[in-house]
């Protein structure tokens, strides 16, 4: 199994990223990665099951960043597990990750 960039070692309960995508692009991603079904109880929080894993998922605008003549909209994610053991966390990771990827390396 390969190994997410950002974690060294064990993936934790709760993981922090910030991100390039507007609320609309990531919540149409998250749905596309994760077909067996996303909640939403509220704009900006999402919560999926992988069998006894839950991951709620919290998003927040923080922006623009701005690159020459780019500007790329930037989101902050907290990811928070419950239920499931570490692999199960890394695998339901893995594969949102892996689904959600955007071109540029």
């Amino acid at each position: 199994m390969s190994r997410l960039a950002f974690v060294a070692g064990a993936v934790p309960e709760v993981v922090e990223r910030e991100l390039t995508a507007t609320p609309a692009q990531f919540e149409r991603d998250l749905r596309m990665a994760w077909p067996a079904g996303v909640a939403s109880a509220a704009p900006g929080c999402f919560t999926l099951h992988d069998g006894e894993t839950r991951l709620d998922i919290r998003i927040e605008t923080r922006g623009v960043r701005r690159l020459g003549l780019f500007e790329l909209p930037q989101l902050a994610a907290r990811y928070q597990f419950a239920g499931g053991d570490e692999t199960a966390r890394r695998r339901l990771l893995v594969t949102l990750d892996r689904a959600m990827q955007r071109g540029g390396g």
